[in-house]
């Protein structure tokens, strides 16, 4: 049950603590309260244990808890009750212990539209990560964690999927991926790390990958989609029926995220594509594009730390949707444009991040232009032609390419 700070709750005639208060949406408080033979309690951890507790409120995404050595230690799939704070506890070993908590699903709530979710991770009685907005979302706690790369030299990448077919599909398939460092201009291109992404039965629909590439370099990200079919009876035949496969996927490096996207990766009838490559980091013209007939275009745009809507005065939000943020690279917003806001960011924006657009455009002159809405609601972004701002970066002017 869940009451207002202020409320009071009696049971079966005896009055009841209603526990402690914590804010569900940034702001406003609630507590949760389990009465009768449901009561769920804090268990008693060993004097070489500490207690995780994971509070939740309207949360419908899935939830792991890994060891330092990837192993799942604890995990929820969709069942969190809507519209009520949920808690779950555990104990876990905590001398010489790492441990990573992975949450993520299909959509970033748009507060606009429906109630907001927020999520609290506990561990040994202090506060790992509370957050009020997310489409997926890691923290490392523990007294052993270390840093995931070797933060002199190399960079980090971040990379989240979620395939809601995963869970229906009654055979197992993969995805293929590959991160790779490119420079046309030496023999340094080459693989650093690749990979599967498995779904179907037994198989978390959360997938999780950490990488490490060289800090200062140009790579690509390669994510290819199986081909899969089934058996439909139509009429009095069975055919072969392609199955669509619609999953969600982030990548980012160093804190700057490259996609953020549902990936049709269906490809039929001129629709969707079976594979999408991401380029990131610091990239030249000579070393990623074919300079006789390509230009490097570069975007980096970051959102500000708080966001009021102005259809919705006096209301802080914690993030901002896709709507708000429009841009594209061609012509003026025209349907022939090469490059689209809703191509590298289709899910929403968080708060106080950086995202990034990096691709090999034909070379054609002033023929082409930058254009973003003029009340895009960035804090600041920058256009670069071969590594070459075209101008002095103000939010909201049109730059021509």
């Amino acid at each position: 049950m869940v009451f207002l700070p202020m409320d009071k709750l009696s049971f079966d005639g005896k009055v009841i603590d209603i526990g402690q208060t914590f804010p569900f949406d940034g702001k406003n408080p609630v507590t949760s309260t389990e009465v009768g033979t449901c009561t769920k309690t804090k268990p008693i951890c060993e004097d070489k244990e500490a207690l995780l507790e994971i509070q939740d409120w309207n949360n419908q995404d899935d939830f792991r808890v890994e060891d330092k050595d990837g192993n799942t230690v604890l995990n929820s799939s969709n069942n969190w009750k809507d519209y009520s704070v949920n808690n779950t506890y555990s104990c876990l070993p905590k001398d010489d212990a790492c441990y990573t908590f992975l949450i993520g699903g299909e959509y970033q709530w748009d507060t606009r539209l429906f109630p907001p979710s927020s999520y609290s991770v506990f561990f040994d009685g202090k506060l790992v990560r509370r957050s009020d907005s997310w489409l997926f979302d890691s923290v490392q706690f523990g007294d052993s964690c270390k840093p995931r790369c070797n933060q002199d030299d190399e960079s980090l990448v971040e990379f989240f999927m979620y395939d809601n077919n995963g869970f229906y599909s009654e055979e197992k398939y993969e995805y293929e991926w590959n991160l790779s460092v490119v420079d046309h201009n030496s023999s340094v291109s080459a693989s650093v790390a690749s990979g599967v992404v498995s779904q179907g039965p037994g198989i978390s629909q959360l997938a999780h990958r950490l990488m490490c590439i060289p800090k200062g370099s140009c790579s690509s990200f390669c994510i290819s989609a199986p081909h899969l079919m089934e058996k439909v009876e139509l009429g009095n035949e069975t055919v072969n029926q392609t199955i669509w496969l619609y999953p969600v996927y982030t990548l980012a490096m160093d804190n700057v995220t490259y996609r953020k996207v549902s990936w049709d990766a269906t490809e039929m009838y001129g629709v969707g594509s079976d594979s999408q490559t991401i380029h990131m980091g610091s990239c030249t013209v000579g070393g990623l594009c074919n300079e006789q007939t390509q230009d490097l275009f570069e975007l980096q745009l970051r959102t500000p730390a708080e966001y009021q809507e102005p259809s919705i005065p006096n209301t802080s939000l914690p993030m901002i949707g896709t709507d708000q943020i429009r841009w594209n690279f061609g012509a003026d917003f025209g349907m022939y444009s090469m490059l689209e806001d809703y191509n590298y960011n289709s899910k929403g924006y968080d708060l106080d991040s950086t995202y990034g657009v990096i691709e090999c455009v034909p070379k054609d002159g002033c023929d082409l232009s930058f254009n973003i809405a003029t009340d895009s609601p960035v804090e600041s972004y920058g256009v670069e032609k071969n590594g070459i701002q075209l101008t002095e970066v103000v939010s909201g002017h049109f730059y021509e390419y």
